[in-house]
């Protein structure tokens, strides 16, 4: 799979922002550290495992958490099931279909109380193919870790955690799209069609402080492990490990307007002692033009110790940008949109090399009542390759989710992806369509 250059730790649930409305006991009345990071700067390992905000059930569409799930101890339980078809166009004209089923039963657990929050949850992905002569059952194990600890009112200490291991497949995305929110993380060209042993780690520990009424400071660092494992797993998915860190300093000009400067920097290790490490500087401007509309530019460079094999990048030099919109009408029933698009460096560790893409994404999200709420979103990229034919590909998506009571959340919905090109395994138009059902109990053994 393709390896993205960071995590931007400024960059929290589902992809993306914190999307807590309230205040924490014992938080400060500074406005937190904005989004510095243009939104594909952030670094998922791959479509299976990517550092979030609070655990949630894994694998399991975000509905959102109920309101007051701040103090306690809360029990979330859920069950996804998706059916899925797809089919690969080749350069003559045949076309090869393929079916499989997956259920994933879930559970989540969340501890709150005034200075410290903890998040833990587990989900084994059960699938099966349709088009294979014997029962096939793979399994996909994740687990999640969100542990948050307020030493004073100023600073915050958090830890994330994604753990992935099992049978692994690129046709089945990990975080599941269409769901209410803000645009889903970019997926990976289908590289393999097979099943393969896989491991995905992704840690972080993150420092979060005020200096002043002006000015934030957070500092992170951690470590990843992704790829196939054993010789079937590496053929289909090179590893690659190393660790990652990131600094960002935030100044508020004025009520409306935040400047904020980022450094970071992630090294690539492979088999053969073969390293990528990629570096960048990057400076955002956040202007809130009302209560509801604000837009963040940001803009920077990015240096690596290999050529980077894009026709945007210049030998070992690359421009890092990007671009969101955020409109979030003061009234929960209207409808939230988010915009965004950017130019950042990425790892193929199929072929070593380290290039960019141009990345795209639109979320949508509508509580038409109390009850239900409705989300659509897209998200596309683009790689502009130096040494092969550009890489093209998206995903799009829709859902909605009913409450008939607010313990217990009903959702359904349905994706496609499309790979037009820059697979390695792939000569052809890639296709796959997804429908999904999903159950969750959310608080109803809260303690």
């Amino acid at each position: 799979m393709i390896v993205p250059l960071f995590t931007a730790l400024l960059v929290l649930a589902s992809g993306q922002v914190d999307a807590t409305s309230e205040r924490r006991p014992g938080e400060s009345e500074e406005p937190p550290l904005e989004d510095t990071q243009p939104p594909e700067v952030a670094r998922t390992l791959t479509d299976s495992s990517e550092v979030t905000g609070p655990a949630g059930v894994p694998f399991v569409p975000t509905v959102g958490s109920p309101a007051g799930r701040t103090r306690g101890v809360f029990l979330d339980l859920a069950v996804l099931s998706e059916l899925r078809t797809r089919t690969l166009s080749d350069a003559g004209g045949s076309t090869i279909w393929g079916t499989d089923v997956e259920v994933t039963p879930g559970i989540a657990l969340d501890i709150g109380t005034t200075d410290l929050t903890l998040s833990i949850g587990y989900a084994p992905r059960l699938s099966v193919p349709f088009n294979v002569g014997s029962f096939e059952l793979a399994v996909l194990n994740r687990a999640t870790l969100n542990a948050e600890w307020r030493v004073d009112p100023l600073w915050t200490v958090t830890g994330l955690g994604i753990f992935v291991v099992g049978d692994y497949s690129q046709l089945i995305p990990a975080s599941t799209p269409g769901g209410a929110g803000p645009p889903p993380p970019i997926l990976n060209p289908v590289r393999s069609f097979q099943t393969y042993p896989y491991v995905g780690i992704d840690t972080q520990l993150r420092l979060d402080g005020v200096l002043s009424r002006r000015t934030r400071v957070r500092v992170a660092g951690g470590y990843f492990d992704v790829g196939g494992t054993g010789p079937v797993g590496e053929a289909n998915q090179p590893r690659s490990w190393g660790p990652q860190a990131e600094g960002a300093f935030a100044w508020d000009a004025s009520q409306e307007a935040t400047f904020t400067t980022t450094a970071a920097g992630q090294d690539w290790i492979m088999s053969g002692d073969y390293s990528i490490l990629i570096g960048t500087f990057t400076e955002a401007w956040r202007q809130a033009w009302s209560s509801e509309f604000d837009t963040t530019a940001s803009l920077g460079a990015g240096i690596a110790n290999r050529d980077v094999e894009s026709s945007t990048a210049a030998n070992h030099v690359m421009p890092v940008a990007g671009l969101k919109l955020d409109y979030h009408p003061q009234s929960r029933r209207e409808v939230h949109l988010t915009l965004d698009a950017a130019l950042a460096p990425y790892v193929d560790t199929y072929l070593r090399i380290p290039y960019q893409r141009l990345t795209a994404g639109i979320g949508l999200d509508w509580r038409p009542s109390d009850a239900w709420r409705v989300g659509a979103n897209l998200a596309a990229a683009l790689a502009p390759s130096s040494v092969r034919a550009p890489d093209s590909y998206g995903v799009a998506g829709a859902s909605a989710s009913y409450a008939p009571v607010p313990f217990l959340v009903f959702t359904v919905g349905g994706f496609s992806q499309v790979v037009f090109q820059g697979a390695t395994t792939v000569t052809g138009t890639f296709r796959q369509w997804s429908a999904y059902f999903s159950v969750a109990l959310r608080d109803r053994l809260s303690l």
